[in-house]
C-alpha cells in the first residue's frame, strides 16, 4: 500500500505538469496532495537535493521551508543512519528499484527521532527530469525490534548470494545470513538468523571449524578484535551434510561517526575446489618425485646386480676351489694359492664397482671463490617470495651494509640457504605461532657469520630437533645434513642454538675473502650423506645458550 501511494503521487504530480523541469514543480498541487500527510513525506531529485518538504517532516526536523533548496534528503536522517540509507538508495538508482529502508530521523540539532519505515519511487518526467517521492511510517514499537542499522544490515546480507555474518564490537557472533544458516544446517528459527535478543559468545564459530583450525582460529580471531583492524584466514566449515569445505574467511569492522566499532562484518568465500586441486597438485608431484627416485633406483639396483653377480660368482668358486684343493688327499698349495689369488682379485673387482658407483653419485668439489653474502641472500629471498607470501611469513632483513666478501663455492651456498628457508618456513607455518623470520650478516675477525632466526617456538627441544623433524615427515633432517657438510667442505660451520626466549637460530659462519687465497686443498672431500660412514645429520651441531642446566 506504501509503495503503490508513492508511486502514484510522483506520477501524479508529473502528470499535472508535464512540461517543466526539475526544481519547478508545481508545488502548489504538490502540497495539496501531500502537505497534511502525517507521515513525514519528501521529494528529492537525482542527486538527492530536497525540492520539498511536507508539514510533518518540517515539524521533526526542525527545518524551515525556505531552507530546502540546500540541502540533501539525507541530512533529514539521523548521523549513524546516513551511510546505509545513502547506499541502499544509489542501489534503487542503479537498479531501477523501489526504495526500502529503516533508520531513525535526525533533526537540526543533531538529536535522534523515531525509528521510521522509509518507501521511495523514482520517476522520470517527459522532460528527462527525474524525480523520487520518500514517505516514512513510524516503526511498530517493539521490545525486540532491532537498531535501524541493524535491521538494514541483515536486509543487505541476506541478499547476498554467499555466506556473510556480523558480530558485535566485542567479537560475539550475532547474525548469519540466510546463506550461511542453509550450509551449517541451522533450523529456521535459530536466534542466529534473526539476531533477535542473542548475542552468542565471542568464540562461539568454533564449534563449526575443523579441529585442526579451531586453536588458530580462536587466537587469530582474538588478536583481530583486540586490534581494530581486518583479518582474513582460511579455515574448514562443517556443513550441514558432516564434510568440511575450504573458506576464505574475510572481516572489516563498521564505525561510528566517532571511529568506534560497532560491529564486525565478514564473509566466507568458498575456496574448497581450489584448495583441494592444490593440494592434489602438491600430492601428485609428490608421487611423482617418489616415483623418479625409486625409478633412479631400481636402475642402479639394476645395473650394480649385473655387474657385481659375476664377480660374486667367481668369488665363490674360486673359494670352493681352494678348499677342495686343500682338503683332498693330494693337497696342492699352488692350485690352492692360484684359488685364492682369484677370490682377491674378484673380490676386488666387485670393490672397485662399489667405489665408481660412489663417485658416480658423489658431489663435486667446491669452487671456492669471494661472494657477496647480502646479495646472495637477496637473491634467495627473492626466489622464496611466492611461498613467504602464502605461508604469509614476514621476514625481517639485518644485513650488515658493511659485510667482507666471503670465500666459498656461490652455488652450494646458494642451495644450502634456499634449502635452509624452505626448511625455516615450512617449521614455522607448521608452528601455530606469529610467522615471523629474522635473517641478518655480521662478522668477526677472519669469519663471516649468516643467521636465520624464527620468532621462538618452532622446535621445542634443540636435543630432539632430529626426532621431532622426522616424526613430522620433514626434510629438514636431510638438508641440514647435506648443508653442514657443504659447508664444512669449504672450511666453515654449521650449528643450531637455542637462544633465550626460545627462539631457534641456524648460523653458518665462513671464512672471510683474503686476495692470496685461490682455491682449497684437493684433498678436502665432500661426503655424501648415501654413502657409508658417518651419519651427516647425527653431527649436525647443537648449542644451547639459554643459560640452562
Amino acid at each position: 500500500m506504501q509503495t503503490t501511494l508513492a508511486t502514484l503521487a510522483v506520477r501524479f504530480f508529473l502528470w499535472v505538469n508535464p512540461t517543466r523541469g526539475r526544481g519547478m514543480m508545481d508545488m502548489t498541487v504538490v502540497a495539496a496532495f501531500l502537505e497534511y500527510s502525517p507521515n513525514p513525506t519528501w521529494l528529492a531529485d537525482s542527486d538527492g537535493r530536497c525540492v520539498y518538504a511536507n508539514r510533518e517532516l518540517r515539524k521533526i526536523s526542525a527545518i524551515g521551508a525556505n531552507e530546502l533548496s540546500d540541502l540533501s534528503w539525507l541530512e533529514f536522517v539521523a548521523d549513524e543512519d546516513r551511510n546505509i540509507a545513502s547506499t541502499l538508495w544509489r542501489e534503487a538508482q542503479v537498479n531501477n528499484q523501489i526504495y526500502r529502508a529503516r533508520f531513525f530521523l535526525g533533526g537540526k540539532n543533531s538529536a535522534r527521532r523515531g525509528a521510521v519505515d522509509v518507501v521511495g519511487a523514482g520517476h522520470v518526467a517527459p522532460d528527462g527530469a527525474e524525480v523520487w517521492l520518500f514517505t516514512a511510517v513510524p516503526s511498530p514499537p517493539s521490545s525486540t525490534a532491532l537498531p535501524p542499522i541493524e535491521a538494514n544490515l541483515q536486509t543487505t546480507l541476506n541478499a547476498l548470494p554467499i555466506q556473510a555474518w556480523y558480530a558485535r564490537a566485542s567479537g560475539a557472533l550475532e547474525f548469519v545470513n540466510q546463506t550461511t544458516a542453509k550450509y551449517l544446517g541451522l533450523p529456521s528459527g535459530h536466534p542466529l538468523g534473526f539476531a533477535d535478543e542473542f548475542e552468542a559468545p565471542w568464540d562461539v564459530h568454533v564449534a563449526f571449524l575443523h579441529p585442526d583450525d579451531r586453536t588458530h582460529s580462536s587466537r587469530h580471531w582474538k588478536e583481530t578484535i583486540a586490534s581494530g583492524k581486518g583479518r582474513e584466514a582460511q579455515l574448514r566449515i562443517l556443513g550441514a551434510h558432516g564434510e568440511y569445505r575450504w573458506f576464505l574467511s574475510q572481516a572489516e569492522p563498521l564505525r561510528a561517526s566517532d571511529g568506534q566499532i560497532q560491529y564486525w562484518v565478514g564473509v566466507n568465500i568458498d575456496i574448497d575446489e581450489g584448495k583441494r586441486a592444490s593440494e592434489a597438485l602438491d600430492a601428485v608431484k609428490e608421487r611423482m618425485d617418489r616415483a623418479t627416485h625409486s625409478a633412479a633406483i631400481a636402475e642402479i639396483a639394476a645395473s650394480l646386480s649385473h655387474q657385481i653377480v659375476q664377480p660374486i660368482a667367481a668369488v665363490v668358486a674360486n673359494a670352493r676351489a681352494a678348499l677342495n684343493w686343500l682338503s683332498s688327499d693330494n693337497v696342492n698349495i699352488s692350485q690352492a694359492k692360484a684359488a685364492l689369488e682369484g677370490v682377491v682379485r674378484d673380490g676386488m673387482s666387485v670393490g672397485n664397482i662399489v667405489h665408481e658407483m660412489r663417485q658416480y653419485f658423489d658431489h663435486r668439489q667446491p669452487a671456492p671463490r669471494a661472494i657477496d653474502l647480502n646479495a646472495l641472500l637477496d637473491q634467495v629471498i627473492t626466489l622464496q617470495a611466492p611461498d613467504l607470501r602464502d605461508k604469509r611469513i614476514v621476514v625481517n632483513r639485518e644485513l650488515d651494509p658493511g659485510l667482507p666478501l666471503a670465500f666459498a663455492d656461490k652455488a652450494q651456498i646458494q642451495q644450502v640457504l634456499f634449502n635452509l628457508m624452505v626448511d625455516v618456513c615450512e617449521a614455522i607455518s607448521r608452528s601455530g605461532r606469529e610467522k615471523e623470520l629474522t635473517i641478518r650478516t655480521n662478522f668477526f675477525g677472519e669469519r663471516v657469520y649468516l643467521e636465520v632466526q624464527d620468532n621462538g617456538g618452532c622446535v621445542t627441544d634443540l636435543e630432539d630437533l632430529l626426532e621431532t623433524v622426522i616424526a613430522d615427515g620433514s626434510r629438514t633432517v636431510v638438508a641440514l645434513g647435506i648443508s653442514r657438510s657443504i659447508i664444512a667442505a669449504q672450511e666453515g660451520k654449521l650449528e643450531a642454538i637455542r637462544l633465550e626466549g626460545g627462539a631457534t637460530c641456524i648460523r653458518i659462519e665462513l671464512p672471510r675473502f683474503i686476495s692470496q687465497e685461490v682455491a682449497v686443498s684437493p684433498s678436502v672431500r665432500l661426503p655424501h650423506p648415501l654413502h657409508g660412514g658417518q651419519n651427516d645429520t647425527e653431527s649436525l651441531t647443537f648449542v644451547d645458550r639459554t643459560g640452562a642446566a
